[in-house]
């Protein structure tokens, strides 16, 4: 079957657990998915592409864990804010590795800093930092102060994703 039927008969039908299976039995349809997001499909595939990618990593992340690198360089490039949203929440499942690693700390604390972002980008950027911060955990304060810095005017769910990192560092004394 076609990627972009699949994703689009998902999207309409938004049965996705009928679907686990198929990706289970089909995991270079994953491949698939991950290059509509790269070559930044036309709508509605490369946000429907991303959202599918989330669920698959809920249940059966070792399918999407070959594509870790190839996420992250989505972040890289990527500007459409559905698709830096589901591509962070990817990474979120996979957990964190070296790959880019300085680099990639540096992309989320500027998610942080930039105000157009929505703040779902910020706070997976910062549910995302958390775990950097227990690896490292010298960067709790700067982190800390930009997540502060920045919180002006935010939602409730900022607050709550501040909230968040702070307890899964509690750990780590300042």
């Amino acid at each position: 079957m076609n990627i972009k039927s699949i994703v689009l008969e998902i999207k309409d039908g938004r049965k996705f657990d009928s679907y686990q299976s198929y990706f289970k039995k089909n995991p270079n349809q994953v491949r698939e998915l991950v290059v509509l997001v790269e070559e930044e499909a036309e709508y509605p595939l490369q946000e429907y592409a991303s959202w599918i990618l989330v669920h698959i990593c809920k249940s059966q992340k070792e399918i999407v864990l070959p594509f870790y690198a190839r996420c992250i360089e989505i972040l890289f490039v990527n500007e459409n804010q559905s698709v830096r949203r589901n591509t962070l929440n990817v990474i979120q499942h996979l957990g964190i590795s070296d790959y880019r690693e300085s680099e990639f700390i540096d992309l989320l604390l500027s998610f942080i800093q930039d105000f157009e972002n929505k703040v779902a980008t910020q706070v997976y950027s910062m549910y995302i930092l958390a775990e950097f911060t227990l690896k490292y955990p010298e960067i709790k304060t700067e982190i800390i102060e930009i997540i502060q810095l920045h919180s002006e005017n935010k939602t409730p769910a900022y607050g709550a994703g501040f909230r968040g990192y702070l307890r899964a560092t509690k750990k780590i004394q300042l």
